[in-house]
C-alpha cells in the first residue's frame, strides 16, 4: 500500500482573473476549491492514475470536514487523525498575470495527536511506500520526518521526501529512497544560483551521496533532472504547452514516478512519466486531467543520459 503523510492539509481556494491590481478591486473569471496539501495532491493523482493509497495526517474543524468530504467524493482511502481544537488551513492561490499564494497556519498538534500519527506509521509493512510532503508546522518538533522514517526502518519501506532546507538535509542519513526538490530548493539548500545542468547534476550527485538513493529535480520549463540508484543521471525535457495552473505539479511529478517504479518501469520511464504527469497538471485547471495524460506522454521526449 502506498501512504502519503500531510502534516498541515489545506481546502485550497483557487482563483483565476486576468489581471490582478494590488489594492484595487479584482474580479475572478474562474474560482474552485480543492482538497490541498502537498501529500494529499500525491494522493489524488495517484487514485486518478489508479493505484490505491491511503492518507494520513490531521484534521481539524468544518475545513477538515470539507477536505473529507472532497477526498469522499473521488474514493480517495484517508485515516486522518481528528484534532479536537482549531481547523485546517484554507489557501489562497491568484492566477493572473504571475501566481500568488496566500497559505495559512494550521492548527496546533499536541503530543497525544503526533503520537497517534508515529504508532500508524509504524504499523506499515515490507512492501509499502511512505511519503512525507510538505514542510512540518513550526509547532512540530523539528525532526518530526526523522521520527516517521525511524518508525518504519528496517521494514523494506520505500521513502519518498519532499521537504526543503533543513528539513530535507536533516533526513538523508535515513536513506530515502527518493527526494524531490525544484531548482530553487536546491539553490537554496547549496546557496549557490546554478546557471548551468552541470552543476544542478553535482548538487543532486553530493545529495546521493549524503544518503538519498533518488534525487529527482524539477526545473519547471527546463524539464527534469534525475540522479538515480543505478548511478546515472537523466534529464529529461517538457512538451510543449500554456502554463495554466503550477500548484500540485511538482506533487504530481512524485505521484508519477511512484506509480510508474510500482509498476516496474526503469528509471528512465519513471522519469519520463513524472514529467508528463506533472505537465498534465500545469497544463490543465486540475490536477493530472485522465483526458490529458497520454497525450502529454506521448509528447515528453525519451530522457537521456547526462555526462558530467
Amino acid at each position: 500500500m502506498i501512504y502519503t503523510v500531510t502534516l498541515s492539509p489545506a481546502l485550497d481556494y483557487l482563483i483565476w482573473l486576468d489581471n490582478f491590481k494590488e489594492g484595487g478591486l479584482n474580479r475572478t473569471n474562474r474560482t474552485t476549491f480543492r482538497a490541498g496539501g502537498k501529500g494529499i495532491n500525491v494522493s489524488v493523482v495517484l487514485t486518478r492514475l489508479g493505484y490505491q493509497n491511503i492518507c494520513l495526517g490531521f484534521t481539524a474543524g468544518f475545513v477538515g470536514d470539507e477536505l473529507i468530504r472532497l477526498l469522499n467524493k473521488e474514493e480517495i482511502r484517508h485515516d486522518f487523525i481528528q484534532i479536537k481544537n482549531g481547523c485546517s488551513r484554507i489557501n489562497v492561490k491568484i492566477k493572473s498575470n504571475t501566481e500568488s499564494e496566500i497559505n495559512a497556519n494550521g492548527p496546533f498538534i499536541s503530543d497525544n495527536e503526533l503520537n497517534q500519527l508515529e504508532k500508524q506509521a509504524e504499523n506499515l509493512v515490507s512492501g509499502d511506500v511512505l511519503i512525507l510532503s510538505g514542510n512540518p508546522p513550526k509547532n512540530l518538533p523539528a525532526d518530526i520526518y526523522s521520527v516517521l522514517l525511524d518508525a518504519v526502518s528496517g521494514k523494506n519501506i520505500r521513502a519518498v521526501v519532499d521537504t526543503s532546507g533543513k528539513n530535507l538535509l536533516s533526513v538523508l542519513n535515513k536513506h530515502p529512497y527518493l527526494i524531490k526538490p525544484n531548482k530553487a530548493e536546491l539553490e537554496d539548500i547549496f546557496e549557490i544560483k546554478f546557471d548551468s545542468m552541470s552543476q544542478i547534476a553535482s548538487a543532486a550527485l553530493n545529495l546521493r551521496e549524503k544518503g538519498a538513493e533518488n534525487v529527482l529535480v524539477s526545473l519547471g520549463r527546463d524539464g527534469a533532472l534525475l540522479a538515480a540508484d543505478d548511478n546515472c543521471v537523466y534529464t529529461c525535457k517538457v512538451p510543449e504547452g500554456k502554463l495554466i495552473d503550477s500548484t500540485g505539479a511538482g506533487d504530481s511529478m512524485v505521484a508519477g514516478f511512484i506509480a510508474k517504479d510500482t509498476s516496474g518501469g526503469d528509471r528512465e520511464e519513471c522519469l519520463r512519466f513524472a514529467v508528463a504527469c506533472g505537465c498534465a497538471s500545469a497544463y490543465s485547471y486540475d490536477l493530472l486531467e485522465a483526458s490529458f495524460l497520454d497525450d502529454m506522454y506521448s509528447k515528453t521526449p525519451r530522457p537521456e543520459k547526462y555526462i558530467l
